[in-house]
């Protein structure tokens, strides 16, 4: 007969055999320890013992749910994440995950949810940066096949999909652009400034990564008018066998599109960690952002995976 209850202090070890057992795809760290799982979500300080609700047959951890509410700009939950939803390969189609989702909806709309997500996305992703999804946190990845057709049986539907691109290093970087001499007069690429993450939440969710942030000054307006953080994906790069980087936040401001600018931001950061002999850049964008995905394949990027956002009203 299989138990459930809410995490417990000793339970880390048996999540780390759970993760490696059950999440062997290419967009999942390999855990070594629980150090990482501390770092990247129980260190959290909105961490909620509650949020995790763990499967046990005959005393022994078979399955985890881990279901986090996102906070408005007022600090108010009003949206439910199943963060992460993993069973044993050999308790599988047995109703595990079914009841886990179950207790988890019903812990999120104890706390105030009116939608559930699964799968966490930029400021709707509490938890798991930098050790599931990649070079950022895409949702439920394709790759991990089982997850979209339980979501899609329990009622939620897909959200937003964002494209997993990747770039090999070893090619050449070939960008001929004929603006770029009077950008370059204009504007000034600034690497290893202190970071600028969006407030406490973005702390939270991202400074474990230890990005290291890229900025575009305007000289003219003494304005910052762009940016990009990267950071070094080792447990990624361990599982793929090629050290990698990831690419975050990559923005140009509105009022400075349509230049050249987010080329010649990009072509500048690949161009830096190709001299640090990485062999993988990563970045994550939404299939409706049209405008960056015809840059990034222009540079060499290729879709590697998509993640799925689900969602479903209370």
């Amino acid at each position: 007969m299989v138990d459930y209850r809410h995490f417990r202090n000793t339970d880390p070890p048996h999540l780390v055999d759970l993760w490696n057992a059950a999440l062997q795809n290419r967009g999942a760290v390999s855990l070594r320890g629980s150090n990482l799982l501390e770092r990247h979500v129980l260190a959290k300080p909105f961490f909620d013992p509650a949020g995790i609700i763990i499967a046990e047959d005959n005393h022994q951890v078979v399955g985890y749910g881990h279901f986090g509410g996102c906070r408005s700009s007022a600090g108010h939950e009003v949206q439910g994440v199943t963060c992460a939803l993993a069973v044993m390969p050999t308790h599988r189609r047995r109703g595990i995950g079914t009841q886990l989702l179950y207790r988890g909806e019903e812990y999120l709309m104890q706390h105030g949810a009116k939608q559930m997500l699964a799968g966490g996305h930029g400021a709707l992703s509490p938890f798991y940066a930098g050790i599931y999804g990649g070079s950022d946190s895409p949702g439920f990845l394709k790759s991990d096949t089982a997850a979209e057709p339980f979501f899609r049986r329990h009622r939620y539907n897909v959200q937003d999909v964002i494209l997993v691109l990747q770039r090999k290093l070893e090619a050449p970087l070939k960008t001929p652009d004929p603006r770029f001499c009077a950008l370059r007069n204009r504007f000034e690429i600034i690497m290893g400034s202190p970071r600028t993450l969006g407030g406490w939440w973005e702390e939270c969710t991202l400074g474990c990564l230890e990005p290291i942030e890229f900025v575009v000054e305007d000289r003219e307006k003494q304005e910052l008018v762009g940016r990009a953080l990267i950071w070094e994906m080792e447990g990624f790069s361990q599982r793929w066998g090629k050290p990698s980087i990831g690419i975050l936040n990559f923005a140009i401001r509105d009022d400075y599109h349509g230049q050249g600018l987010g080329k010649l931001l990009m072509t500048h950061v690949l161009r830096q960690i190709q001299d640090q002999f990485f062999e993988i850049a990563e970045i994550q964008i939404d299939e409706k952002n049209l405008v960056a995905l015809s840059l990034l394949r222009g540079l060499g990027f290729e879709t590697v995976d998509r993640g799925q956002i689900f969602a479903k009203s209370v």
